[in-house]
């Protein structure tokens, strides 16, 4: 374990004393935000409680079918259930296996209850994979279903909404986008510990088009400099790659320089490489002169330490560094607060209400989304992207793309030069 590491200042009485804290030197404050719910439990509750009398789970399809699936897919898949289980209790009736009239109610009730055509249309997937875990036909895949689900869509009349785009800013793929930026944001990110770990965290994700749970999984030791300074980062598994056969991703050397900034300033050299940073502040205290007995309340009379003169203090802040893998949920924290603070400081041109939509928008799937745009903005072919970003087809490259800029289009490229 390292030291913890002080720097003082030249005038201590003017500015702040800052200590770094290496993974392991201290204990972390200890957050009460509740207790993580497994999944496989709550899953299996769910099923069980939904199931008419008579049937049973194949124990062997759903303990296989669980362990081929990512974590945030069996989340998912208990979110979905848990939906229509409250949709059973509100109907009554018979709640597992289902047959197609269950299941077409069980869409009216999601539209009645306002619920967007692809959240319902992941709720029906869901619903079919239960049904092959219990080894009943798939009422989903009917005719009247499917019909039901065209119907709602049409009378939605909008597409999938999409995370907002987080672009890297001028410089790539023509017209530099509105709004937020990588480049704003890495702006706004300050020199102290959390700020080079924010700024770390956002240029990886952009460079690899990272989903959250692969960013979160990084450690030390998938990341390897090259001699022209750039970087290789193996991702060991992903969404799409639960059977560990790995991918390599290219960052570049802007971004290993942000990672080696980090990696020195919190002492972290292996292990998870993005991680909780732990902030204490104490406020400074101006100096004290002796005092005379007689200047006392008379409550303090007998503490004697009362009377001898005190130097000035002056403010210190600890940045104690974690042990263990930062999660989605501070990754999606960690984004939103660096909007609002290069909002704050005038780096995009974002104001009222349209600010708070703009923020609202961010997800951590932005820089995914933001890179795939930037490609296509560059020129890029969609299937070269699905490569680069590992999806199985164009067809999730396309849909990201979607949103794209007209003004940085494949149209726009050709004719700009040509029609002024």
């Amino acid at each position: 374990m390292l030291p913890a590491r002080t720097v003082i200042p030249a005038s201590a009485a003017e500015t702040e004393i800052v200590t770094v804290v290496a993974p392991g030197g201290t204990g972390l404050p200890r957050r009460t935000g509740g207790y993580a719910i497994d999944r496989v439990v709550e899953l299996t509750r769910l099923i069980t409680n939904l199931l008419a009398a008579g049937s049973r789970i194949d124990k062997l399809a759903y303990r296989k079918s669980l362990e081929a699936r990512a974590p945030a897919s069996v989340k998912a898949l208990a979110n979905d259930l848990a939906c229509y289980a409250g949709f059973s209790a509100r109907a009554g009736g018979l709640g597992l296996p289902a047959d197609e009239a269950r299941i077409v109610a069980f869409v009216e009730d999601c539209e009645r209850r306002g619920l967007k055509p692809a959240t319902v249309g992941r709720r029906l997937a869901s619903l079919a994979t239960v049904h092959g875990l219990l080894g009943a036909a798939n009422p989903v895949a009917g005719p009247i279903v499917r019909d039901a689900l065209r119907g709602f869509r049409r009378r939605f009349g909008a597409g999938q909404r999409q995370a907002g785009a987080l672009r890297y800013g001028e410089g790539v793929g023509g017209e530099t986008p509105k709004g937020f930026t990588l480049s704003a944001l890495l702006e706004a990110c300050p020199g102290n510990v959390a700020g080079l770990r924010d700024a770390a965290l956002l240029s990886v994700g952009y460079d690899a088009g990272l989903r959250v749970s692969e960013l979160v999984a990084i450690f030390c030791e998938h990341i390897t400099k090259q001699d022209d300074g750039s970087g290789l980062f193996v991702i060991p598994r992903s969404k799409t790659d639960q059977e560990g056969r790995g991918a390599t991703a290219w960052l570049s050397p802007d971004t290993m320089r942000r990672v080696a900034g980090w990696q020195s300033e919190a002492c972290v050299a292996q292990g998870p490489l993005f991680r909780r940073v732990a902030v204490i502040r104490t406020q400074a205290r101006p100096a004290r002169r002796a005092r005379a007995l007689s200047e006392l309340q008379g409550n303090a009379r007998w503490d004697l330490t009362a009377l001898q003169p005190e130097p000035a203090q002056p403010a210190a802040v600890t940045y104690a560094i974690g042990e263990t893998a930062l999660t989605a949920a501070a990754v999606r924290q960690i984004l939103k607060r660096t909007a609002r603070r290069a909002a704050n400081e005038g780096l995009v041109a974002l104001f009222g209400a349209e600010l708070d939509a703009a923020i609202a928008a961010l997800s951590t799937h932005s820089l995914r989304v933001g890179l795939t745009q930037d490609l296509f903005a560059s020129g890029e072919d969609a299937g070269p992207i699905a490569q680069a970003l590992r999806w199985t087809s164009t067809a999730t490259a396309l849909r990201y793309g979607r949103n794209l800029l007209p003004s940085s289009g494949a149209t726009a490229r050709m004719l700009k030069n040509v029609r002024e």
